[in-house]
């Protein structure tokens, strides 16, 4: 596919840059700026044409809540990083950052009221070990106690030995004698912390990977790889909540247990990210 000059250059200046984002990252630029430019019907390089004023106007009238607001706005600031007035973009989202707080705050009250706790999802899946449900038990063992996000978990279970012989990266669950590795090579900040390899412990775990046996964990109807876009659809967690929705139960349960910061770094650090400011701003349900 052919893309336009400005959103060609973005690519390129993303790709060469002292840290280069991801490929997922780079993937949503392109599709969220291809979004938008079919939704408002332009063409070429539309973004570094219009004036500031024009593109605080589509900003100002998408019918989105301030997180969407955000993710275009970003992309106009990239693109347009070089510009007189890129400060008036900068202010936009300073304004748009205040309010997206607000929101956060709220939704996340909201999902302090509605969210099942931590024993209903721990029972929910000792179940799915108990019953034989292997992949789901995988998939809610690994995701609720890790932190894991769904990218995460599109991984191959194989054998310690075999690991040793393939130089593929990807993600894997290795089984050893007497527990697991997770490998996780491709996940949403891998290029800002690097490769997560986490030992799990969990005879559980081990029991029911070498019952699966080695290959994909998760597989559409025609036994094919299930791309990460779609995912959730393939993932089923407890009562249709979201990995995000796991992650605000597990760090709501850390927060009354002893020496919560240590335990909250851990579980940081498997997410993906060593900001624990971060996890306060956007999954602590707490009071």
């Amino acid at each position: 596919m052919e893309y336009s000059n400005e959103l060609n250059a973005l690519i390129e200046s993303k790709l060469n840059q002292p840290r280069p984002v991801s490929q997922t990252t780079l993937k949503k630029y392109i599709s969220t700026y291809q979004y938008l430019t079919d939704m408002l019907n332009k063409s070429d390089d539309w973004v570094l044409d219009a004036s500031t004023a024009q593109l605080v106007q589509i900003i100002n009238k998408l019918d989105t809540k301030s997180s969407g607001k955000l993710l275009y706005l970003n992309l106009f600031i990239m693109m347009r990083a070089d510009s007189l007035d890129i400060q008036t973009l900068i202010d936009l989202r300073t304004k748009l950052t205040k309010k997206r707080e607000i929101e956060t705050k709220d939704y996340i009250q909201h999902k302090r009221e509605t969210l099942p706790d931590y024993t209903t999802i721990t029972k929910y899946i000792e179940d799915l070990y108990k019953n034989k449900k292997y992949t789901d038990y995988l998939v809610n063992y690994l995701i609720f106690t890790y932190g894991l996000r769904n990218k995460d978990i599109n991984l191959t279970i194989i054998t310690n030995e075999n690991y040793k012989k393939t130089d593929i990266a990807k993600n894997y669950l290795i089984i050893r004698k007497t527990d697991c590795m997770l490998m996780i090579n491709d996940y949403k900040t891998v290029n800002s912390y690097g490769v997560k390899k986490i030992v799990v412990r969990s005879r559980r775990v081990l029991d029911s990977a070498n019952k699966l046996c080695e290959g994909l964990l998760l597989t559409n109807k025609f036994n094919e790889p299930v791309s990460d876009d779609n995912l959730s659809y393939y993932i089923n967690l407890y009562d249709g909540l979201n990995e995000s929705d796991y992650f605000k139960i597990n760090l709501l349960h850390i927060q009354t247990q002893p020496n919560p910061i240590k335990e909250l770094a851990k579980i940081s650090k498997t997410r993906g990210s060593n900001n624990i400011q971060t996890l306060n701003t956007h999954y602590n349900i707490s009071i």
